[in-house]
């Protein structure tokens, strides 16, 4: 899936969710350091990373778990199988970009 961030270099970043949608009952904390309150909305999975200079070239960072706003979902890659690497094919980049 596509999460939405307010990084203007970054204007989405794909995560592999491990959960679907939970409301958290108490303060939690990811290992990336994002903060969410009690009664948030969220999924919980993996980020994909940049591979060297090429946006659409991404590695699963496995060792670090991600927590992101449910409502910051802005596209679900079901066209994409969620391996360790891929490439996103330019026209789903575009795609994501109009969210």
């Amino acid at each position: 899936m596509a999460i939405r961030t307010p990084d203007e270099n970054f204007p989405y970043y794909i995560m592999k969710s491990t959960t679907c949608v939970v409301q958290l009952r108490k303060s939690h904390v990811d290992k990336w350091g994002s903060e969410f309150s009690p009664g948030n909305q969220v999924i919980h999975g993996y980020y994909y990373e940049q591979v060297g200079n090429d946006f659409l070239h991404q590695r699963l960072v496995k060792n670090i778990k991600a927590t992101a706003p449910a409502k910051s979902v802005i596209y679900i890659c079901s066209e994409m199988a969620a391996t360790d690497t891929f490439v996103i094919k330019d026209s789903l980049y575009r795609r994501i970009l109009k969210f």
